[in-house]
Formats: C-alpha cells, structure tokens, sequence
C-alpha cells in the first residue's frame, strides 16, 4: 500500500487530478513525488504538498492528513481502492469508472458526479450534487454505487440515468430531479420537491408518508421483488406504497414509501 500525507494548512485549495491507484501501482515513489498537482491554479509536484511512502503495487492507495481542501480525490480512477481518512474537497470521485473509494470523514460538493462504475463510501455527511451531472451536461451518475451514511445535500442524483445511490442520514431539496433511470434510497425519506422532472427511475423513501413533489399520483400497494437486494439498508418492510411520476414527464418514473415492519 502507498500512503499519502497531505501538508497542506492554506486556505488555497489542491486538486489531485489523476492521483490513483491505476497511474501509480507501476511507478516508485521518486516517481510519484513528480507528478503533477495543481496549487491554486499553479502546477507543482506531489511530493512539494506531501510525503509519500510505500508502493501501490497492490493497487491500494492511503491518504492521511490535511485532505479537507483537495479536490478530485479518486476522480477517474478505473481499479483498486482508496482509503482517506479525513475530509475531502470537492469532486472526489467525480467520473470514476472502477474501483472504490472510502472516506472516513465528510464528503464535500460533487461526490461521484458523473461516474460511471465503482463504489464509493462516505462515513460521514456529503455535500450538494452527489452523483450528479455538471451543468450543461445531459447525464449525471451512469453506473456504480454511492452510500453516505450521514447526511446529503440538494440536488442528489439530479439527471441521473443508472447505478445506485443510498442516503442514511436526511437528503436536501430536487433529489432525483429529472432522473432518466437507477435507483435512489432516502433511508429516512427525502426533501422538498424530490423527483421533480423525473422521466423513470425509482426513489424509495423510509419512514415517509407522503409524496414530496406534486406530480406524483398514487398507483397501487405491492411488494417489488428487487427490494430483496437491499433489504441490508432497508430492513423489514411492511407495506410498500407506489407513486407515480412526475406526470409533467411522463409518469414514468416511480416513488417507493416503506412501512417499516413493527
């Protein structure tokens, strides 16, 4: 495993573009202490902002100390496993393809925007935008897995089109907002207007009793089959309600609310 150690106490934030474990398993540390890092927006070397030590062979990469203001953590990469043990900046994990990533503190804006494979973990809360498209773009998140077990922000999943995004903690206002496809797990129910726009896809909300966007219509009680592949992160269910919706677009898309079993 190789370990970074970020000396970073500025005000002045660090992007890491291309700092994972598929660039660096096939070079030694003097190499990675060379690479490219941005400081604000001036180019300096790695090993200028970081001590670097042992080898990514294995194809698993640590980051430890001040990872708060570093951005672009894990974006893009394509296999193996990052571990950071603190906070991270904006964009971690953005358009990843592989691999997982796991953060032990909170997540700032842009967690996984636009990915398209992997997993990523945060222990703590994320920010705004998780799993989301950038602005101007036609598809947010196409693949892969996000689980925050505290708290997200506004506009999660907004134009997603597949993979999975599961919230523990309470989720912002617009989640899943002209959503195309995948799935979307409120583990205790969603924010204002959640849903808003949305073509298909699915939203399932615990401990909800109501839709939280206008055009959803009541459809039917039932019992999906799929729920069983989570049921980890739901537990026992008693009753599941179905919306559909948002009938501004077509009515679609469907909003799960789960009766916990008693």
């Amino acid at each position: 495993m190789m370990t970074i150690i970020v000396r970073h106490d500025s005000t002045i934030p660090l992007e890491f573009p291309g700092i994972t474990p598929d660039r660096l398993e096939k070079i030694s540390v003097l190499h990675a202490a060379k690479l490219p890092v941005l400081y604000g927006n001036r180019p300096v070397e790695l090993g200028e902002v970081a001590s670097i030590s042992g080898d990514c062979s294995d194809g698993q990469l640590r980051f430890r100390g001040d990872t708060g203001r570093v951005k672009q953590l894990g974006a893009k990469m394509s296999q193996g496993t990052i571990w950071v043990e603190e906070n991270v900046g904006l964009h971690a994990g953005a358009q990843m393809t592989g691999g997982r990533l796991t953060i032990h503190g909170d997540a700032a804006d842009w967690l996984g925007a636009e990915m398209r494979g992997g997993q990523v973990e945060v222990q703590g809360h994320a920010g705004h935008n998780v799993g989301s498209g950038y602005r101007g773009s036609r598809h947010g998140m196409r693949g892969g897995s996000i689980l925050v077990n505290g708290n997200a922000g506004d506009e999660l999943g907004l134009l997603m089109r597949r993979g999975t995004i599961v919230v523990g903690g309470t989720i912002g206002a617009y989640a899943g907002s002209a959503m195309i496809a995948g799935t979307i797990v409120g583990k205790k129910g969603f924010g204002p207007r959640a849903g808003s726009g949305m073509k298909r896809g699915t939203l399932i909300a615990c401990g909800q009793t109501e839709p939280v966007a206008a055009g959803f219509r009541y459809c039917c009680d039932y019992q999906p089959q799929y729920l069983e592949l989570i049921r980890d992160q739901l537990g026992a269910i008693r009753n599941v309600h179905c919306y559909r919706g948002d009938v501004l677009t077509g009515g679609r898309g469907e909003l799960l609310l789960l009766d916990a079993a008693s």
